[in-house]
């Protein structure tokens, strides 16, 4: 009986939750689908329009530009051009849809979606290099750091009211057709992935290579492009912005540059260690920054004198640790 009782207080250990992610994939689906519904467009609508943002994450992990971060040694203009220019092809798609419908066609769902993803992204990241943001995300993830450009207010503030205006300029140029059904927000009907649990320990382990020089670009700069591109483009012009037209030190940050002293890099904590063991494309199992919700209670097991947290996600490390514990209770066992 010891033996399970030292096991279930190190799963509850492992579940206790971590610092909130304010742009974890939970917090975009927010965003995008209350700015949905204070435009009074179809409930069913704004369901799929959140989903979608959510799963930007998943289908779309590995491009960086949907995220308006560079790619490996890419210079801040392509960078910030290319964020730019995604966002102006899903303005054209968006709008060829938004002409086009005169029956409910959930692709139109699944583009503003996808944009609004960048758009709230380009509120936290502002071109910051995946090796930074990852070793902000293990520095949050194993100590009582906020350090992540997600859990900034600014950042959140930014995101909701950029958000908003999207939806302001969507809702102004087009009407959705009624859907086929109304689902209850609380009870999703659309399908919801986290991204691959491989390429997220591939992302953490990357955080060891930053030098520790913050190369965020010109964030009011490219907030304000982003902006411009969706509202032109949802409007029909079809010109798309440089953000370096003036040369490439607008894009280089009001103030200077930032260092961080990454000689002694945080030590994986047994968080990390649990998720990225046996890693596999798994998307059932919660990356480290997704906020874990309050318990609603903590069940308690009489018989171990024990409780586990609870309410950590729908899907979330439970699996893993679970297993983990199996595996050292059988580990004991064999002692015997």
């Amino acid at each position: 009986m010891r033996a399970f009782t030292a096991v279930c207080c190190f799963l509850s250990l492992l579940l206790v939750p971590v610092s909130a992610s304010a742009l974890a994939q939970s917090k975009h689906r927010g965003l995008s689908y209350s700015a949905c519904s204070k435009q009074k467009l179809p409930n069913a609508f704004c369901v799929s329009v959140g989903a979608a943002s959510y799963n930007v994450d998943h289908f779309e992990w590995d491009d960086l530009a949907a995220h308006a971060q560079p790619e490996v040694g890419e210079a801040k203009c392509d960078a910030a051009n290319k964020t730019v220019g995604r966002v102006a092809t899903l303005a054209a798609e968006i709008r060829k849809l938004g002409q086009a419908a005169t029956q409910y066609d959930p692709a139109l769902a699944v583009a503003l979606g996808r944009v609004l993803h960048t758009v709230q992204d380009n509120c936290a990241h502002t071109g910051m290099p995946n090796v930074q943001h990852a070793w902000a995300s293990v520095a949050d993830s194993c100590t009582e750091s906020e350090s992540s450009p997600d859990v900034q207010p600014a950042a959140i503030a930014c995101a909701e009211k950029e958000t908003a205006l999207v939806m302001e300029t969507f809702a102004a140029h087009f009407t959705v057709p009624t859907p086929p059904s109304d689902p209850d927000p609380q009870t999703q009907q659309d399908p919801q992935y986290f991204p691959p649990r491989s390429g997220v320990c591939d992302f953490l382990k990357s955080a060891v290579t930053w030098d520790g020089v913050d190369r965020r670009w010109n964030g009011e700069l490219v907030v304000a492009a982003v902006r411009d591109q969706l509202t032109t483009g949802l409007g029909g012009d079809a010109s798309i912005i440089d953000v370096c037209a003036s040369g490439p030190a607008a894009l280089e940050p009001v103030a200077p540059a930032a260092t961080t002293d990454v000689s002694h890099p945080v030590e994986w904590c047994p968080l990390l260690k649990i998720y990225c063991a046996g890693k596999t494309d798994d998307t059932n199992v919660a990356p480290p920054w997704e906020a874990a919700e309050a318990p609603t209670s903590n069940e308690s097991t009489a018989d171990a004198g024990c409780s586990l947290a609870s309410g950590a996600s729908d899907r979330s490390l439970a699996p893993l640790a679970l297993a983990v514990g199996a595996l050292l209770l059988r580990r004991r066992a064999r002692r015997r």
